[in-house]
Formats: structure tokens, sequence, C-alpha cells
């Protein structure tokens, strides 16, 4: 049977290994072509393809609850329609409505004007002094608005980049990259991640948009049983010769880099992964071994994820969401994120910090542990607890109190792919001084992707200027205040990648930034900021009553945004479900 928005002829045009020198000449002219359409027909194919994604959006989710081992209603599947159709309809609505704006103005259109940050401001710790900011929500999309005060209520997005001499030399910068990136050509070898499904339309979407490329789609094994399924969400950019999908193992990947028509690669997982591609296998010895690759790469490694928690005063209602919070980041995905919380960073001398814990650990437990559906999570599983992985092939939630990094920094020397999470405290005897020491283990941690900083309220100006010093100077792609780093993920106009400073050799957690439609440059990093506490309960959260039903209506109003329709009635059907939580 076809599956929605296509025939069953479209469904059987896979792309094989023996097909690789046909396809990317395919693509090597598809490229060409793409650099002279002008950027409203752009925006035209981008809202195509937002409308395929819905009409797929169901097929999508059954198969990826069947990757992750999930029942189908259960809480993954919000999980799944979230980070898959959901977020990649936003990304082509974001990206046509940037187009749009190109075309009318020369820049897209933002929340509010370019700023300067911190005028007059003295670099520190490798701090540039000053900043441009820019503020991204509400977004729009191409016929208006996507209804951001109502879908990511309270949540604030700042971009911040280089100031390349005030606003009005930022502007014409920006200008400039708007109008010449997407025109950069060549083809790109996409290698998608096997833990969310939605990661390689994601990053084909960005290499055709946002650089101009024409993309291979490489999918991870795991997700071969997706294939018809994303063939039918890019139908608009494969029938355009942008975009070409294959499944297969490590031997695809190394005969579509050894092509000549191959210019860039794109990886979006380990780090073992990225030395096999930069050197042809495990890195050799020496302080700076000769890459094998001839061809440019910008690629995202992960991390070992910090959430700070501050010292100070807080409610019982405001404790219990950020524990909540905190919580559903190491549920999300049975943590198999790069951006899973892995260190719960507290104050030892914290009076509310052994409630905090405890709240964490109850919300933890409330919750059946899920199965171990990554290859190998069993193995690493019981090396971090030093426990035998349970016989049902489920992966316990484990939080580890008290871990002194001089004595044993095990859990933090590495990502640990697995729900284990290492809870550290600081001796401190002021705010001040825990934000120093905080932001000195920052430092050691590897990694530099997303950090999470939750900060009290009614602090006094003093206290409250350092906890903001710490959110400016932690050296992370993403910083997220009272909330989780991910939601910057979701919203699909923060660029998302490693912080600035990452080479071929020394990557860290990745080169460049993906989520990037607004053609930004000189990006430095981004913030964003959330309520400390909210009587509603976030639908994001695995136990949410109406989870499934509110992420797949996101879905459906996304794809009338698409079609230029009205989408009260979506809306007034999704307010009772709000309210459930």
């Amino acid at each position: 049977m076809a599956l929605p928005g296509t025939s069953a002829d479209h469904q059987d045009r896979s792309v094989t290994p023996s097909d690789l020198p046909t396809i990317l000449e395919q693509l090597t002219a598809g490229a060409a072509r793409w650099a002279a359409i002008d950027p409203r027909s752009r925006a035209e194919i981008a809202r195509r393809t937002a409308c395929a994604t819905v009409a797929v959006a169901r097929a999508w989710a059954d198969a990826a609850v069947e990757v992750k081992q999930a029942p189908g209603n259960g809480p993954s599947r919000a999980e799944e329609i979230a980070t898959g159709p959901m977020g990649t309809a936003r990304l082509c609505l974001l990206t046509a409505r940037s187009l749009l704006d190109i075309d009318r103005s020369g820049t897209p259109g933002t929340a509010s004007p370019p700023r300067v940050l911190h005028p007059g401001r003295r670099s520190v710790a490798g701090t540039p002094a000053p900043l441009i900011g820019l503020d991204v929500l509400p977004a729009r999309g191409p016929s208006g608005t996507l209804y951001d005060p109502l879908i990511h209520g309270g949540l604030r997005a700042t971009i911040r980049c280089h100031d390349p001499g005030g606003p009005a030399a930022f502007l014409k910068s920006w200008q400039h990259e708007a109008d010449q990136r997407p025109r950069g050509g060549g083809v790109s070898l996409v290698l998608g991640a096997g833990n969310v499904t939605g990661l390689g339309p994601a990053d084909v979407l960005c290499q055709v948009f946002e650089h101009g490329r024409a993309a291979l789609l490489k999918l991870h094994p795991l997700q071969s049983s997706l294939e018809t399924v994303f063939t039918v969400a890019l139908a608009p950019l494969i029938e355009a010769g942008l975009v070409a999908i294959l499944s297969g193992g490590a031997d695809v990947a190394r005969s579509a880099i050894a092509a000549p028509q191959l210019t860039h690669v794109h990886v979006t997982g380990g780090r073992a992964t990225y030395e096999a591609i930069l050197f042809g296998g495990p890195r050799p010895s020496g302080p700076a071994p000769q890459p094998r690759l001839t061809q440019s790469i910008s690629c995202e490694l992960g991390n070992v994820t910090p959430w700070f928690i501050l010292p100070g005063r807080y409610s019982t209602a405001e404790l219990a969401f950020q524990a909540d919070q905190l919580a559903a980041s190491i549920i999300n995905n049975t943590s198999f994120n790069c951006i899973a919380t892995k260190v719960i960073v507290t104050c030892r001398s914290w009076e509310q910090r052994q409630a905090f814990l405890g709240l964490v650990q109850r919300r933890l437990a409330s919750l059946p542990p899920r199965p171990g559906w990554y290859p190998g999570a069993a193995a690493v599983w019981s090396e971090a607890t030093g426990h035998a992985s349970p016989a049902d092939g489920t992966l316990p939630w484990s939080v580890v109190c008290g871990v002194d990094p001089a004595r044993d920094g095990r859990l933090l020397e590495r990502e640990w792919f697995v729900p284990v999470v290492a809870e550290v405290p600081l001796d401190a005897g002021t705010l001040a001084e825990f934000c120093s020491r905080a932001l000195g283990l920052s430092h050691r941690l590897p990694g530099s992707l997303a950090a999470s900083v939750t900060i009290p309220s009614g602090l006094p100006e003093t206290a409250r200027l350092h906890a903001e010093q710490l959110v400016d100077h932690l050296a992370f792609g993403v910083v997220a205040v009272n909330t989780w780093s991910a939601l910057a993920y979701s919203l699909g106009n923060v660029p998302w990648g490693g912080f600035p400073g990452a080479t071929m050799l020394e990557p860290k957690s990745g080169i460049g930034f993906v989520h990037d439609p607004l053609l930004l440059p000189l990006v430095h990093n981004s913030v964003i900021r959330a309520p400390l506490w909210s009587a509603l309960r976030p639908p994001w959260f695995a136990w949410h009553r109406s989870g499934t039903r509110l992420a797949q209506g996101v879905v459906d109003l996304y794809g009338r945004c698409a079609a230029g329709q009205n989408c009260l009635g979506i809306l007034l059907r999704m307010f009772p479900e709000v309210l459930r939580g």
C-alpha cells in the first residue's frame, strides 16, 4: 500500500551502492542548477517539503517507535513525532520564510533587530567584547505566524554573534552571507545518526538550503526501515535532483567519500566515527596526524552535558518543576541523546540539595525503564554502573550522587550513551564562589555542545550578576537557562553546534552549525531562557497524559501553516489537551 502523499511507484525509487556514480553525477548537476534558482523559488520547494513531511508524519512515527522497541501509543511516540516530522516540518517553514525575506529585503527577518550586547566590555577568558544579539522568537513561516507564543510560551532565544563593528556593519556582513552561502555548490555526503530519526533529514535541509549543496543521505543501519518514509518526506528535493537516499554500512560511506564528485562530508555521531572518516581508520599516533580526507567536513559529535543548579531559595513548586525537567532530560529517548543530562552540578552546602535530588530520583523511579535498543548499550550501562544489566533488556535510570572529580572522574571523562548520570557537589560558601568553580568544572568536561543552568529567582543584584556572568562565559554552543538545552534544537532557528574554536584534529563537539535558516554570519553561541516554573506541564515530559495528541496536533498545525490555511480549529482542539497535562 502506498504511503500518504505518494504513489507505489514513487516508493520503489530506492538507491543502491552500485548506483553511486550515476547518482553523484545527477546530484552534481542538481547543485549546479540550484545555484541559479532565486530565493523565492527555493522557498516554494521548502514549503512543499514541509507539506510532504506532514503528509507522512504518522507513518514516520510508526516506523520510529518500532526501531525504539516501544509501545505504539506510549510516550516514545510523542518523542518520535516531536523530534522527527514536527521538527523537520518546522525547519522547512522557517527556511521558506527566511528565503522569502531575503528575496524581499536581502536578509531574513527576526523578532528583534541586531543590537550590541555588553557595549564597552573587555574580553574575559576568551569571551568576545562585545557581541551582537538577535532575538528569534516568535518566528514566522511563509504564510505568517507559527503560533510560537502558544506552542513555546515563555521561551526566549537570543543568538549571539561576533561584532564586526556595530549593527550596521553586522547587517552588511549578514546580507553578504545570505546572498553567497546558499550558492556554495557541490555535493555533500550526510551520514545520518542512528539515535534520532529527524537528524538525517534536518542535516540534509541544512546542506541544501544553508550551503547550496546537493546531498546524498546515507542512513544509519538502525534507520534503514525509514528509507521509504524519508523518500516521501523529502520528495520535492529528490525530484529537483538535490537529494538521494540510500542505506548500507561503512563500505557505502567509504565508496561515496572516494568518489571524485563528492565535495563535503557531514556526520552526526561519535568521535570514533569522525576519526574513521578523517583518517580512514583509527587516529594515528603522534601530535599532528595527517588526515586522509580531502573534502571539507562538518560534524556534531556529542557532549558530556551538564546541568548547573545554582544555590539559593526555591519555592516548593519551583524546585519540583526544575527537578522534573532534569528527570525528563534523562528519560527522553532512553538518554540516547547527545544532550541528555550527564552531570548534575550542585553546591554541597545548598540546603535544598537533598530535597532536589530526592525529587529527581522519585520522578525517575515513577517511570519504568525502557529497552536498551541502541547497539552495545547494555554493555556500556554495565561498565558505567558496575552492575550487570537486567535480563529483560531494559536500562534502569541511574543517578550516582556525590561524585568527586578529584577522586573518581570516570563518569565525567566521556559521554556515556546510556541513562547514567553523575551528581557533582561543589564546595562553595557563596553563589559567586559556586559560579567560579562551576565554570572551572565546565572546562574539564569533554564537549562544548550545550549546557543548562537553573537560577533561583529573587537574587540580590550582585548575586544575579554573578549568575549572569556564568551564563555569559560558559563555552557551549547553547546555554539554556531554567530549561533543557534540547529545546534550542527543537526551535529550528537557533544555530546548533559546538562552541567556536574546533579544528579538524580537535573537533570537540563539532565543526560548524546546523539549524541556521537565518544564514547568520559570525555565530558565537546562543542563550535560551524559560520561566523557573510553569503551571502547565510541558508536553515533552514523558508522563504528560496528552503528549502524543499534542505533538501530532502541532504537526497538523504546521501542515495547515504550510498550506496557508486557518489553524483556529486545531488550536481549539489542542487547548483541553494542554490543560490535562
